[in-house]
């Protein structure tokens, strides 16, 4: 078994100039970073240990963040497969890759198989407990509790049901789709959120995963009738501590503020970019819709571009998040999905841009 830290305590200072990024001006801009299939390589461990064992996934994870220079410790994981797999969802499992849901073999195939979306054993079924376990070994080895995640309605039922199939429900069988996503969210969702709150009571954000939610996956109709309400509904049962802020591909769009204004609807506290949207649009119409609205920027650079750019362009595009998004303060910088085949060299290039451009002058603090 390899060995990690007794604490990763440092953290806190990233939390602290975390929390100082999103309410003024800081110091400098803070980074995250979503990096699993990264850490899971650096670590030298297979897929199945990484993605079942608490002492990888989240002692690991938050060494390799630690030695990139990431400042905001995080727990990553397969998110999207936790609440289906719970309910009897297969998913797939390897050595090498992240684990994934059966997609030749949907849970629910019909209407009869609705009655599998239930309250699960939280101590027994699929890895809930393990997740429940990760949470609190970031407790213990960072002294505070961290984001809790769940996997949002939308993506849930299309991981369940299928995606193709999903939105052709929403097309033609409104009345089964709708008793879809009611069980989703009164069964399985509301439950396990609950759970989670009331064994992290200080946990003071859960965040929705929902990436099958972006354009031009589905369509705007589909957000706003079938993807927003869902989220809005947990909110109001779970409470206001519920975000989810990972859609994508306003860029489709003419307007692309229609559909910034429905991700601060789902998103209150904060507005978030990534690429390909970002490079495509320009950071000026994030910054200036989020100044305009009130609320902090957090603008990610794109996994694919991390990849497979030269460092030099990786450090341009982030010097130019950081002088357009940073403007005025309220910004951090997010790098999105590093991959295993990112070359580390990469991600250097990124941190060392961040702190070359990212810092404030005192007098503007």
């Amino acid at each position: 078994m390899q060995k990690f830290r007794k604490d990763y305590f440092c953290f806190q200072e990233g939390l602290d100039l975390l929390h100082a990024s999103m309410s003024g001006i800081p110091e400098r801009v803070p980074v995250f970073a979503q990096m699993h299939e990264f850490a899971m390589k650096e670590l030298g461990v297979n897929a199945r240990d990484f993605f079942c064992r608490p002492e990888h996934i989240v002692a690991g994870y938050l060494e390799i963040l630690a030695r990139y220079q990431i400042d905001v410790p995080t727990i990553d994981y397969d998110m999207y497969n936790i609440e289906a797999e719970a309910i009897g969802q297969k998913i797939i499992y390897s050595d090498r890759e992240m684990p994934d849901v059966d997609r030749s073999d949907p849970l629910i195939k019909s209407r009869k198989d609705l009655k599998k979306i239930k309250k699960p054993h939280f101590a027994s079924d699929g890895r809930l407990a393990t997740v429940v376990e990760m949470n609190s070994l970031f407790c213990e080895l960072v002294g505070v509790e961290p984001t809790l995640n769940f996997c949002a309605p939308f993506s849930l039922a299309a991981n369940i049901r299928g995606i193709e199939q999903l939105i052709m429900d929403i097309l033609m069988k409104p009345d089964f789709a709708s008793e879809l996503f009611d069980r989703i969210i009164e069964e399985l969702l509301v439950p396990w959120i609950l759970y989670l709150k009331e064994k992290f009571p200080g946990a003071k954000s859960i965040c929705g995963n929902d990436a099958s939610s972006s354009l031009p996956i589905i369509n705007m109709g589909i957000l706003k009738d079938w993807i927003l309400p869902y989220v809005l509904r947990l909110r109001e049962i779970c409470g206001p501590q519920i975000f989810v802020p990972n859609w994508v591909g306003e860029s489709y769009l003419k307007n692309p503020e229609e559909m910034l204004e429905l991700k601060l609807q789902a998103c209150p506290n904060f507005l978030e970019g990534q690429d390909p949207d970002v490079a495509e649009l320009g950071p000026a119409v994030y910054k200036n819709y989020a100044e305009k609205k009130g609320v902090p920027l957090i603008l990610g650079v794109g996994a694919a571009f991390l990849a497979l750019s030269a460092p030099q362009e990786i450090s341009a595009r982030v010097k130019h998040y950081l002088e357009v998004g940073g403007r005025n303060g309220r910004f951090c910088l997010y790098l999105c999905n590093i991959g295993a085949t990112t070359p580390a060299k990469n991600i250097r290039a990124a941190i060392r841009a961040v702190h070359r451009h990212g810092t404030y002058p005192s007098d503007s603090r």
